[in-house]
């Protein structure tokens, strides 16, 4: 069960009112503190209830520290698809962007890793930059070690370690540019091909030129604030679709 229609509303209030709150605490959370949190006009017995129903479907999991109740990545793919807040960037932070990275708009490498920099500290996520023709480069890793996700070593270095891994990020790449879009693309769970990322979510946007292809984007723990992750990506990448086109045939 994928569609949002194949659960009732009462399902559909209980599973975004455990997404919204996981999102911003990255606790599991019970019954009892979910109706007193939002009010959700339900008692504690009815949204037990429901949430073992949730359970059973797949979009809420045990959490291994304690007795609550996570989003799983089924979860997070109906809300980023059926209940995603929409939000835009203002002109300001569009402004603030294109300022910081215009300047090196001449060098594409070096546009690139500017871009990408200034994508980290504007999402204060970890950014990824990563190319068919060789070229990959990440910024804001303490924003990343900093997420309690990934405070456990084993975890970040799972992590780190397919992120120097080059022929991993050119299978993404692949799988990305199967839908031919230039669309956002959220990659989440299956999508990372290897159960230890599976704890991952990203936001992505495919980049090329007549040189190479590749994505631009973010990458957190599943519980990233997608509606902000997305419009921020989305206006990134079409600043480097710009530079790129403007220096299409360059080898700099």
């Amino acid at each position: 069960m994928d569609n949002i229609s194949e659960l009732t509303d009462r399902q559909i209030k209980i599973l975004k009112a455990i997404i919204d709150d996981y999102i911003q605490s990255g606790n599991a959370i019970g019954s009892e503190f979910l109706e007193k949190k939002f009010k959700l006009g339900f008692s504690p017995a009815t949204i037990r209830n429901e949430m073992v129903v949730l359970g059973k479907l797949g979009f809420i999991g045990k959490s291994h520290f304690s007795s609550g109740r996570v989003p799983t990545p089924k979860a997070f793919r109906l809300y980023i698809n059926s209940l995603l807040p929409k939000k835009t960037l203002s002109t300001s932070e569009e402004v603030s962007i294109k300022n910081e990275v215009w300047d090196f708009q001449d060098n594409t490498m070096r546009f690139l890793e500017e871009t990408t920099a200034a994508l980290a500290k504007k999402s204060k996520l970890l950014s990824v930059v990563f190319l068919d023709s060789g070229f990959r480069f990440y910024s804001g890793i303490n924003n990343f070690l900093g997420m309690k996700e990934f405070e456990d070593f084993d975890a970040s270095k799972d992590v780190f370690s397919y992120l120097e891994n080059y022929t991993y990020w050119l299978k993404i790449l692949h799988t990305m540019m199967e839908s031919d879009s230039l669309e956002v693309q959220v990659l989440i769970g299956e999508d990372y091909l290897y159960q230890p990322l599976y704890v991952l979510g990203g936001v992505f946007c495919p980049i090329e030129n007549k040189n190479f292809k590749g994505a631009i984007g973010v990458l957190g723990p599943c519980r990233i604030e997608y509606s902000s992750a997305m419009p921020l990506v989305t206006y990134t990448a079409n600043i480097v679709r710009e530079v790129l086109q403007k220096n299409d045939g360059k080898t700099k």
